[in-house]
């Protein structure tokens, strides 16, 4: 699949980790990924990839090649998801939901609503401050600059 290219500057390239017709509750684990063009607020499919090895390398270089921009996903190992930011990919974790119901509350700009259970105000699930600096809670990903993703998008 091609990036970007021919696009407007309005369209983003959207990834989900699926299992079936939902979000794979572990990122590492999922055996797909459903990618959706997101442009002027209307969110189309735009591809599949089987992803059948559970490397973390083989799947951020999946995500990388086929030019998304953006992730979101259920739990995600922090090396993977530093990696996957660090190529410049946002990515949303500890979301679950059905696929419809996610891409719905993406639109809707209320993924939060979404956010796993135990997962709200933390950025890690389950690993509160042992040892680790506060990080962003999950709010604080989903919405670093105080807009929302829709918004921040809308308005380029």
């Amino acid at each position: 699949m091609r990036g970007n290219e021919g696009r407007n500057n309005h369209s983003m390239l959207l990834c989900l980790a699926c299992y079936e017709d939902r979000l794979a509750s572990v990122f590492d684990n999922a055996p797909d990924l459903k990618l959706f063009r997101v442009e002027d607020n209307k969110i189309c499919p735009a591809g599949y990839l089987s992803l059948p090895s559970k490397d973390p390398k083989d799947r951020t270089s999946a995500i990388m090649t086929c030019g998304a921009t953006f992730l979101i996903c259920g739990a995600i190992c922090g090396c993977t998801m530093n990696e996957l930011e660090q190529a410049g990919i946002r990515v949303l974790p500890w979301i679950r939901g059905m696929i419809d119901e996610v891409l719905s509350a993406y639109q809707q700009n209320c993924l939060e609503n979404l956010v796993m259970p135990g997962c709200r105000g933390r950025g890690r699930c389950g690993q509160g401050n042992r040892g680790f600096r506060a990080r962003k809670t999950t709010q604080e990903a989903m919405h670093p600059d105080g807009p929302t993703l829709n918004s921040v998008q809308r308005s380029k």
